[in-house]
């Protein structure tokens, strides 16, 4: 960052100095404002610090001429005063001044200073898909000029229905629309298709272009879905920041989402398997088995009981016994696929629950899981499992608890075979036992 001193006194200048030090790339130091205008016209410069009073003009005078000159009209600059009177600092900040500081209270410059310069470092990182609507195809070109130091990417239309489709097809971060296009849509309309297309998309935000300073119209902009709005013609630097603040909060919100979708599937997840938890179970089970009554097919449950797991921990430990667990439920996700869920009840215990299959089928698969499960060696030990099955045939009226506990029935069934084995149970349809003979 090139930064421009203007201060009549030479130990004021250092201070100033002392305190830009570690945000600025080069120094320019002088006492007038005709030198100032001298170095601002022959070098670039991104910041200007200077004093009320200068030696040969004011400084609000030196302010209303730069604001005049080439990129004079969006450069920052700060203002340095002794002066408390509310009436002369609203009178520097009509007259083109940024920001005031007052001479005692220096310190707050930097506050200032490490803002702009994280602005200018978001700015210079700037990336992202950005879709741009505009029948102006030479503004845009001189928009993607402007921004060909950052890692954005433009995709460019004239009119609002082939922007649309692509919106509909392709991910951006950022759209950028003027409110007159070819074609027949708006882009007052383009808005709130793009807020319609899908959850992704109405997340996205959205800037408005537009050369019609209506207020009416820029209150519809906002309330079809626009994120903010920037009059015609465009002023690039303003264009920049707006942007980058857009997209600074999409990148904040995208994180939030993320995140509260990481917790979500938390919720739903066993931390040690993998697998799907009791709450997931419990959560789906009930659409599940009303599907299965809808469309008139079967539905099955597999209860799978690790043998003498209590075993396993008491004599190798429970870290053997949690690679015994992940060992299984690696078969289990192997295994199950598509409609089949996979879940871990706790404990030693799990479930498959198994959409259109009926009890032959589940029998079948589940004594080649048994199988499966015996030529495991996880943790360097061998293994075994019980498995109970029973199964809702299409036209009953069987509910998840009769389900689990005729499959529970059958896990304790099993075992008391021997384990290593499977049984199967029919569940109990309470509502065919209670009806009269």
């Amino acid at each position: 960052m090139n930064i421009l001193i203007v201060e009549p006194s030479k130990i004021f200048q250092l201070s100033l100095e002392g305190i830009f030090k570690d945000y600025a790339t080069s120094f320019f130091a002088c006492t007038s404002g005709s030198r100032a205008l001298e170095i601002y016209e022959s070098s670039p410069i991104d910041l200007i610090c200077l004093s009320f009073y200068l030696s040969d003009i004011d400084g609000l005078e030196l302010v209303s001429q730069i604001r005049k000159l080439k990129f004079g009209e969006t450069i920052p600059i700060l203002m340095i005063t002794s002066k408390e009177s509310q009436e002369a600092i609203a009178a520097s900040l009509h007259g083109g001044v940024t920001e005031i500081f007052r001479k005692n209270r220096l310190s707050e410059i930097e506050n200032y200073l490490k803002i702009y310069a994280e602005h200018a470092r978001q700015q210079a990182h700037l990336s992202g898909n950005i879709l741009v609507i505009d029948r102006d195809s030479l503004q845009v070109q001189e928009i993607i000029t402007y921004f060909q130091d950052t890692k954005l990417k433009f995709i460019h239309f004239t009119n609002a229905e082939a922007a649309a489709e692509m919106a509909r097809t392709a991910e951006f971060d950022l759209v950028i629309t003027s409110v007159v296009l070819d074609g027949r849509m708006s882009g007052l309309a383009l808005i709130r298709e793009i807020r319609d297309i899908n959850e992704t998309m109405y997340r996205v935000p959205i800037l408005a272009i537009s050369a019609i300073a209506h207020v009416s119209q820029k209150i519809e902009l906002l309330r079809a879905g626009a994120s903010d709005y920037i009059q015609k013609p465009v002023l690039l630097e303003e264009l920049r920041v707006r942007v980058k603040n857009l997209l600074h909060n999409k990148k904040l919100f995208d994180t939030v989402e993320y995140q509260r979708q990481q917790m979500a599937e938390l919720a739903i997840r066993d931390q040690l398997t993998g697998l799907y938890n009791r709450h997931y179970l419990l959560d789906i089970v009930d659409r599940t088995i009303q599907e299965a009554y809808r469309y008139n097919y079967p539905i099955s449950l597999l209860v799978i009981d690790i043998d003498h797991f209590k075993k396993v921990n008491d004599t190798y430990g429970h870290s053997t016994g949690d690679l015994v667990l992940k060992g299984l439920a690696d078969l289990l996700m192997e295994t199950f696929r598509g409609t089949d869920t996979p879940i871990r009840l706790g404990g030693e215990e799990f479930v498959v629950l198994l959409p259109h299959c009926s009890s032959q089928d589940a029998i079948n698969r589940a004594q080649s899981l048994r199988l499966q499960i015996g030529e495991l060696c996880p943790g360097g030990i061998r293994i075994s499992a019980s498995v109970g099955i029973s199964v809702i045939p299409s036209d009953t009226n069987i509910t998840y608890e009769q389900l689990f506990a005729a499959a529970d029935e059958a896990v304790y069934a099993a075992k008391a075979s021997g384990r290593n084995c499977v049984a199967f149970r029919e569940p109990v349809d309470h509502t065919r036992s209670l009806e009269l003979p």
